[in-house]
This record gives structure tokens, C-alpha cells and sequence, in this order.
């Protein structure tokens, strides 16, 4: 009984390199896919708003409120008009993930408990970062991201402070 056991001992302990070695290919490929991109998905997201927002920074408990429909009037009690990008949208994701601080799902699930509960409606998801900063453009109160910068007299990029 302890010649099997040495032996099973042994097996391990000569097998430990290899198990390393793949410990260590698995740690590369996951840093590796980790480490930023070159293409346009790592620039930075800004928030945007239409001109007639009376504001020039919000705190970034106010951008989560705004995002997750929570908060619906500006300060000077306007309705705020949310658009945002499709689920599968880089832009959308990096938003979510590197402004918001939760994962594209999770907001979406926010957004259907409001919808199925009665409490309140979804944000409305547009096409394109264009078409995105067209509606910003043209309706009063209304908020949204993008990632070309690209402000004119109807938006402005609004910080985050």
C-alpha cells in the first residue's frame, strides 16, 4: 500500500513542470488579452448633451442616475432625454464598463426592471455615434456618449467631476 502511494507521489511531483509551464502560458494569454488595443475601442468616451443643458460637469453619481433612468429632470427641472448606443456597440461597452463601472448587461436588466414594473422607460438606443449625436443635437434635454469628439453650437461635452 505505500509502494502505490510513493508512486502516485512520485507521478505528481515529476508532473509539477508541466503544470507550471501551462500555468504559465494560460497567465500570458489572459494578460495579453487584457492589455489595451490599438484600434479605435480604447479612446476615451465623452458624454455629450444638448446646448440647452444649463450644466458644464456632473458629478458621477448624477451620470449613473442619468444612465440607469433613475434620475429623469435637470436642475432646472427639464426633462433629461437619454440616447444611447446598441448593447454589442464597442463604444457602448467601454462606456458601461470604464465610466459607469458595470457591465452592459447589467444596465440593460436595470432598464427592463423598469419597463416590466411600470416604473419608468428605457433610455432610447439608436444606431450609430452620428445618429446618436444628431438626436442629442435636436432634442432638448437630451444626454448621450460618444467617442469622436465633436462638439458644434446645438452639443457640448459635458466632464465628469
Amino acid at each position: 500500500m505505500l509502494n502505490v502511494y510513493l508512486n502516485n507521489k512520485n507521478k505528481a511531483l515529476s508532473s509539477l513542470p508541466v503544470l507550471v509551464g501551462h500555468l504559465a502560458i494560460l497567465i500570458f494569454i489572459v494578460v495579453l488579452g487584457l492589455a489595451p488595443s490599438p484600434s479605435g475601442a480604447s479612446l476615451p468616451v465623452s458624454i455629450v448633451v444638448n446646448s440647452s443643458v444649463g450644466i458644464s460637469e456632473l458629478s458621477l453619481k448624477d451620470v449613473r442616475a442619468i444612465f440607469t433612468m433613475k434620475k429623469r429632470l435637470w436642475a432646472d427641472g427639464k426633462g433629461v432625454q437619454v440616447f444611447v448606443l446598441p448593447d454589442n456597440d464597442g463604444v457602448h461597452k467601454q462606456f458601461c464598463i470604464k465610466v459607469l463601472g458595470v457591465f452592459p448587461r447589467q444596465l440593460e436588466s436595470v432598464w427592463y426592471r423598469l419597463v416590466y414594473s411600470g416604473t419608468g422607460n428605457a433610455p432610447v438606443e439608436v444606431g450609430s455615434e452620428q445618429e446618436l449625436l444628431d438626436r442629442v443635437a435636436n432634442t432638448e434635454g437630451a444626454i448621450g456618449y460618444i467617442q469622436s469628439v465633436s462638439e458644434n453650437d446645438k452639443t457640448k461635452i459635458i466632464t465628469i467631476k
